[in-house]
């Protein structure tokens, strides 16, 4: 589980890093989401693929079924809710700066990878 914690802090800083640095070319606010949403991904798959390694055994933990759905429900959720905010925070007129979709691509699958870290060893 530590794979995922490491590659978690390495996508968060090269997204903001790539964020940073092409910020003049990205030009749509999606595109910072979308940004902050692959820095996330990567972590939150391998966090996954080790919750289903453990329902792959001999005994699998029933509880382990109830947080894959809980899991995947919440970054379902969690991607649909910040891109609403997305559009939300593009429709009105004040400007924000990129940095706000950045962490709100970043935010959306944190909630989902944090149950998975609490519960798998």
């Amino acid at each position: 589980m530590t794979l995922s914690i490491w590659v978690g802090v390495f996508g968060v800083l090269a997204g903001a890093l790539v964020s940073a640095c092409f910020r003049d070319r990205f030009g749509k606010p999606e595109r910072y989401w979308l940004v902050g949403l692959a820095a996330a991904a990567p972590a939150w798959i391998i966090a996954l693929m080790v919750l289903l390694g453990g329902l792959s055994g001999e005994n699998p933990d029933k509880g382990m079924k109830a947080l894959l759905a809980l899991s995947t429900a919440s970054g379902l959720l969690g991607v649909i809710v910040t891109e609403f905010c997305v559009r939300w925070i593009k429709a009105r007129p004040a400007i924000a700066p990129g940095v706000v979709y950045w962490f709100l691509g970043t935010a959306a699958l944190l909630p989902s990878w944090g149950f998975m870290l609490w519960r798998v060893p």
